[in-house]
């Protein structure tokens, strides 16, 4: 059979990016991912889960869709020649003679199943080998350096919110404060997502590792007492007291738009200390205050990234 089979190159297919897809080998996970050949590092190193970090060499990552093609491709060419070679024996009957039988081979080679790469939600750089790589969800370990990708992606949506600042700054002024109201909503989900992520991935350094694959962040006062008591990360390292009590009441402010109809209640005169007088009002966003929230994110997530081994 070797030599009817002879070598077989397969190319496979890639998407229209030229991403090929990936399917992590660990029976737990399972889960499919992309990557584009040719960046990242430029040797023979493992593939990296980015779901669940399990490492194994790259022919352990295809794809079901890409067993069953490369299957298919052999039987195609296997199955090609025996039919070519059962074509030799037809034979038509001989119209001369009294009693005489023909032979005719129908059929078709095993046909090749053709597949196409999926869609995914998040494509990813690497900062730090430059691997292009595409994931569900959004954080992930690169698949070649291992690198955890949460910082980046929280100073990329960061950078996002700036860019949705910067059409406020244009715009009327209605339009203007729902951009900033929704720019600073989103500066504080993309900072909670981010801490969630971190924290939950390394559990394992934490004191109490199933509290900390629970911890929140969107009370950001709460959620800097239970890092420094389950990792020890002072997250507000060189803030102010001014400065830390300005990033609180972002946050504060945050709640009220997302559970009062950013109407002052009596908890977050409390928490932020502002004048009573205010109670019942609507509560108010500057552009700046967002602008300055964003720059402290980065500088928190930083300190949380670094004291956790990641940057």
């Amino acid at each position: 059979m070797d030599e009817i089979i002879g070598e077989m190159e397969i190319t496979f297919p890639t998407d229209e990016d030229g991403y090929t897809g990936r399917q992590c080998p660990h029976g737990d996970c399972g889960r499919y991912f992309k990557v584009l050949f040719g960046t990242g590092i430029q040797a023979d190193v493992p593939c990296i889960c980015p779901y669940c970090g399990h490492e194994a060499p790259h022919d352990e990552f295809f794809t079901n869709e890409q067993i069953e093609y490369v299957n298919s491709m052999a039987l195609n060419k296997v199955s090609g020649w025996l039919f070519g070679e059962l074509k030799k024996l037809e034979m038509k009957p001989d119209p001369r003679a009294m009693f005489s039988i023909g032979v005719t081979v129908e059929g078709s080679p095993v046909p090749i199943s053709y597949y196409s790469e999926k869609d995914l939600e998040q494509t990813v750089t690497c900062e730090k080998c430059d691997l292009h790589y595409a994931i569900y969800g959004a954080f992930g370990y690169c698949p070649d350096c291992g690198v955890h990708n949460s910082l980046q992606i929280l100073n990329a949506s960061l950078a996002a919110v700036q860019r949705l600042l910067a059409l406020a700054t244009d715009a009327e002024s209605d339009v203007a404060k729902i951009l900033t109201e929704n720019a600073l909503a989103d500066a504080v989900a993309s900072f909670d997502g981010f801490g969630r992520e971190i924290a939950s991935g390394h559990a394992a350094q934490a004191s109490d590792p199933r509290a900390a694959e629970g911890l929140s962040f969107q009370n950001l006062e709460s959620a800097r007492a239970k890092v420094e008591l389950l990792f020890g990360i002072r997250i507000n390292d060189g803030f102010s007291d001014a400065e830390w009590a300005a990033v609180i009441k972002a946050f504060q402010k945050r709640h009220l738009l997302a559970h009062k109809m950013g109407v002052l209640d009596q908890r977050y005169l409390d928490v932020t200390g502002e004048n009573g007088s205010f109670l019942g009002r609507r509560v108010q966003v500057a552009q700046e205050e967002v602008e300055s929230l964003c720059a402290a994110l980065a500088r928190i997530g930083g300190t949380l990234a670094s004291g956790l081994g990641v940057a």
